[in-house]
């Protein structure tokens, strides 16, 4: 409970520190397209911890310490909103995307049906409506829970199979990201010829979807879903979530009414699940990316309204302080560690570049270690496998309990002097941003039921 308040102090005081600072100038045109992106499982200490990286010179490629995100947040209007579904303080992304969606109540598992199970438009249905061109771009896959609860009905979200045959028959312009088993096995084995009929264009790697050049597009990049971003240089042949956005741009541009784009950061919440500091950095920084690129379009098209948030917090993760009694104060002492007011460590800014050095998902690797037999799980052979995936010598002579596997990554987090609070969802409050044409309309304590009623505001769809 202590570390949810202290997740929602973090957003309050984000808040009202960027409050202070002067706000672009608010422009009071209704705008022609939305560009909406999610970071799935990005709650306010997620912001935090990526951003004081990027601030303090810690995490590379940033030589003026500013990341997209806060330079988004320092010019945009924010605001503060609730996620709790119709009979749960806590949600799903399933039952987060269908309130964000379309404006009603729900509950978890649901896609596209309000808490009574019945069907209920959503935004790009209702976009299409109006004649604007859609797309969706996930890097899990675009059957997954946030892109389907914008896109199709069903009372659960493991019906992939379903959800893969109303998104082509809602006939979004644009379609990216993994689940290509989806369209391609079983019942679906001839969706995709039949999106080819439909006139769709499909791609299955970058070099495909860097030649297209416009008309419509379903581009698959995996079976399932994407690989996890420390693991996307194995993978040289996949574009990254930046391409893929940066392509749907080019492609939506030309819509004579306009368009609205939904963008998923979807593996945040996959790493944060798994606790993983390493993979969460990786997984902000892509959304960096594609924030980056969002903020250059809406800075060139000043017709465009740009909106970010999280469909729930995962894991309240954050660096915490420890205190140790004498005798382990004096071992780490001696063993180089700086230690302050005698007994106390507090997590160092040299942390995030041992977290950049992941090489891939301490997912995997928890896996590899629990179908080893207990007596091969030796600090020797756990050391060399753990300094493998994290990409650096990793010293685990502190290590208690070599057999609790769990156990072992706890301690790694404790090593980074890292805390997560649960590896499920949290009731946290959370940040939403919006940038351009009637930004000022997401400001202020809401809920996520009422982004889409603020949404048709903007675009004077008929809401008060």
């Amino acid at each position: 409970m202590r570390k949810i308040w202290v997740g929602i102090g973090l957003l309050v005081w984000v808040t009202g520190l960027l409050g202070a600072v002067p706000a672009a100038p608010v422009v009071q045109q209704s705008p022609r397209n939305l560009i909406w992106v999610i970071g799935d499982g990005m709650g306010p200490e997620l912001m935090g911890f990526w951003m004081q990286g990027v601030r303090q010179g810690a995490i590379s490629g940033y030589p003026q310490r500013t990341s997209a995100l806060e330079q988004l947040l320092v010019s945009g209007s924010q605001g503060i909103f609730f996620t709790d579904t119709a009979s749960t303080v806590v949600t799903d992304s399933a039952a987060a995307a269908t309130q964000m969606a379309s404006g009603e109540r729900s509950v978890p598992g649901y896609i596209g049906l309000d808490a009574q199970g019945h069907s209920v438009p959503t935004l790009l249905e209702i976009a299409k409506q109006h004649g604007k061109a859609v797309g969706i771009i996930s890097d899990t896959y675009v059957t997954d829970a946030t892109p389907a609860g914008f896109t199709a009905h069903t009372a659960s979200r493991r019906h992939k199979m379903e959800i893969a045959r109303q998104q082509l028959a809602l006939e979004p312009e644009v379609i990216l990201g993994g689940g290509l088993k989806y369209f391609s096995t079983g019942e679906n084995k001839d969706l995709l010829k039949q999106a080819r009929q439909q006139g769709y264009q499909t791609v299955f790697d970058k070099k495909a979807l860097q030649k297209v050049r416009g008309g419509k597009v379903l581009g698959l990049f995996d079976k399932k879903a994407m690989p996890m971003s420390v693991e996307m240089p194995l993978h040289p042949n996949l574009p990254s979530l930046a391409l893929q956005t940066q392509k749907a741009l080019e492609i939506l541009e030309d819509s004579a009414h306009g368009f609205v784009l939904l963008v998923e950061a979807g593996k945040i919440d996959w790493a944060a699940h798994e606790n993983d500091a390493g993979a969460t950095l990786a997984e902000m920084r892509v959304l960096d990316q594609v924030l980056d690129v969002v903020r250059t379009y809406a800075d060139t098209h000043p017709d465009t309204l740009l909106y970010l948030n999280a469909d729930h917090d995962t894991g309240l993760g954050s660096f915490t302080y420890r205190v140790f009694s004498r005798e382990e104060a004096l071992h780490r002492s001696e063993q180089g560690e700086v230690l302050y007011d005698g007994d106390t460590s507090y997590a160092s800014f040299d942390t995030y570049a041992l977290l950049e050095k992941q090489r891939s998902s301490l997912y995997s690797l928890r896996k590899e270690i629990t179908q080893w037999p207990a007596e091969k799980r030796t600090r020797q052979r756990l050391e060399k496998a753990f300094s493998r995936v994290l990409g650096y010598p990793l010293d685990m002579s502190s290590f208690q309990n070599l057999q609790d596997v769990s156990g072992l990554f706890v301690q790694l987090n404790q090593k980074y002097g890292i805390v997560w609070a649960t590896q499920t969802h949290s009731s946290s409050l959370l940040l939403g941003v919006a940038y351009g044409p009637q930004q000022q309309l997401f400001g202020g304590v809401y809920h996520n039921t009422d982004i889409l009623p603020k949404i048709k505001r903007a675009f004077g769809w008929g809401e008060n």
